[in-house]
């Protein structure tokens, strides 16, 4: 009997999740899907654009997009607004694993750095007490930018772990990121991620994405625990 790709894929996880802090996984409830919207701001820069011509479009190289800050190229960025479940992050601080890497322009982009069944560049928040979310990128659906502007617009999932005892929610979602600035630098810059019913969502793709946030939740919750030994 052949088994498809994505069924492999809901197996590798439940493997991960087996493999990690087996007394913590279990003591995390999981909960159905987030609702609602999560917005950042801050600043980002693209760089290692060969190429680009006069209208900022660079379509034979790697564009990457950096976050400013404190932890360059990671940020933070501020969390300034949120609705729904994402209400008890605002206010915290967001920052991104990796920057933002793709080939192509337009609605012809191709994002990089993509594990299959992982997922690509991903946002973490930790929440006051003891709690995270988190946002994956799967996919890019287009991207457009010169050197005064950027919209970017990806798919992929988000993750919250919050409350005693932890409850996980999880959805498919939708990543935007735009900005404003000079010479290829957007200080004015957005990064909306809203939560959405997943296209064809079948019970096997959500509690593949339920997986997948143990996995990374799993992550944040041990470099919270880790911070607030070492400053005890």
């Amino acid at each position: 009997m052949k088994i498809s790709k994505f069924l492999w894929s809901v197996l590798v996880v439940f493997a991960a999740v087996a493999l990690i802090a087996p007394q913590q996984v279990e003591a995390i409830v999981i909960d159905g899907r987030i609702n609602g919207q999560i917005v950042f701001t801050g600043s980002g820069t693209i760089t290692e654009s060969n190429g680009v011509n006069s209208n900022g479009i660079n379509s034979n190289g790697i564009n990457e997009l950096d976050f400013n800050g404190q932890f360059f190229p990671h940020g933070p960025l501020s969390v300034t607004s949120a609705t729904g479940d994402f209400i008890p992050a605002v206010g915290s601080q967001a920052n991104f694993n990796l920057p933002i890497r793709w080939t192509g322009s337009g609605s012809s982009v191709n994002l990089l750095d993509v594990l299959p069944g992982v997922g690509g560049p991903h946002w973490d928040i930790p929440i006051i007490g003891d709690g995270s979310a988190t946002g994956t990128f799967f996919s890019l659906k287009s991207v457009t930018f010169d050197e005064d502007s950027l919209t970017l617009i990806g798919m992929g999932t988000t993750q919250l772990i919050s409350g005693d005892p932890l409850v996980l929610k999880h959805s498919a979602a939708r990543i935007v990121i735009q900005g404003t600035g000079q010479d290829f630098t957007y200080n004015n810059l957005t990064v909306v991620t809203t939560a959405v019913i997943p296209e064809g969502g079948s019970g096997l793709g959500l509690l593949a994405i339920g997986l997948v946030g143990l996995v990374a939740v799993e992550g944040v919750r041990r470099k919270i625990a880790t911070r607030q030994n070492r400053y005890a």
